[in-house]
């Protein structure tokens, strides 16, 4: 519907309104069609990612995210952008790489000011992130999808599917307990503690808990659940690593390994081209089935994100 003008200036007003805007629909008028090109100039990137060499598509899908991220920026902020201070990526990493240098080991830093603090505050409601730093080893364990090559080349494994329940709740193997080495009590207790405002957990017998959802559940508000995009499901973390980590709801995460992954692309050439031609980093195999992922899933997570604001 966002390629009508008359469509999408009805549901940027319909936004405006939300936030009490005064001149909804004249603001919505002006901002029609920097939606509607952002939206189209994301497609067009991720169609141009999809025919591309895996050495270049980083940067197309990394380009192609950070469309799409404007366009649902301007459903909050009209004015956006209103300063040069919220176009920078709002993340930073270490400029040089070690000759050691791993990708699993790598950090990304968030920064005061820029896209990234921008999107999570306006979309999100998320204000202090300054500061914090992500593993990219820790970013990827947190992805269901990266799960069984994580089992086959590690022999170990993250998280655990949930199977869906009618009424609005999930079942969740008692296995998740004893993984996390914690009594049944305290498991649930713990669980409801972290568990965000519309989750209760329940032990159910010795085998089984159940998870209430009290409000409409998508990927982008699930934390510490985790989606799988093919088996429209959701995973659950069984590593105390990954239950610890600052909340970052998925779209997060993909910006956050996909700017590094575009940085190293284009900064760090020869050691991505050896990365790519002599098949001797165990890390290859995560980064193309990432970059396979993210460039399926992140188009779909914008779609609900948007649908969602669309819905009175």
């Amino acid at each position: 519907m966002f390629f009508s003008s008359q469509k999408t200036q009805q549901f940027l007003a319909k936004q405006y309104e939300k936030i009490n805007l005064q001149d909804s629909n004249g603001k919505s008028f002006d901002n029609t069609y920097g939606f509607i090109y952002y939206i189209e100039h994301g497609k067009k990137y991720y169609k141009l990612a999809d025919q591309a060499p895996a050495e270049l598509k980083p940067v197309l899908l990394f380009y192609g995210m950070t469309q799409l991220m404007k366009a649902c920026i301007l459903c909050k902020d009209p004015e956006y952008p209103d300063s040069s201070s919220v176009l920078a990526h709002g993340l930073s990493t270490r400029k040089r790489k070690k000759r050691s240098y791993e990708f699993f080991n790598d950090e990304v830093k968030v920064q005061k000011t820029g896209l990234f603090n921008h999107f999570c505050e306006k979309m999100f409601h998320m204000k202090h992130i300054e500061g914090e730093k992500f593993m990219m080893n820790h970013l990827l364990k947190t992805l269901p999808e990266l799960g069984p090559l994580f089992k086959q080349m590690t022999g170990s494994f993250y998280q655990i599917r949930m199977n869906k329940n009618v009424n609005n709740t999930f079942s969740l193997s008692g296995e998740a307990a004893d993984l996390l080495h914690m009594s049944d009590e305290r498991f649930a207790e713990y669980m409801n503690g972290i568990f965000s405002s519309n989750m209760i957990i329940e032990l159910i017998d010795a085998n089984n808990y159940q998870i209430v959802i009290k409000d409409n559940l998508h990927p982008f508000n699930c934390f510490p659940l985790n989606y799988h995009f093919a088996e429209n499901t959701y995973y659950f973390p069984v590593d105390r690593e990954l239950l610890q980590m600052p909340v970052l709801n998925e779209l997060m995460v993909h910006y956050v390994l996909l700017y590094n992954l575009s940085m190293i692309s284009r900064y760090d050439t020869e050691w991505w081209s050896e990365l790519f031609h002599t098949y001797t980093s165990h890390e290859l195999p995560f980064i193309n089935q990432f970059l396979n992922v993210t460039a399926q899933k992140i188009p779909y997570l914008f779609g609900q994100l948007l649908h969602t604001m669309d819905i009175p």
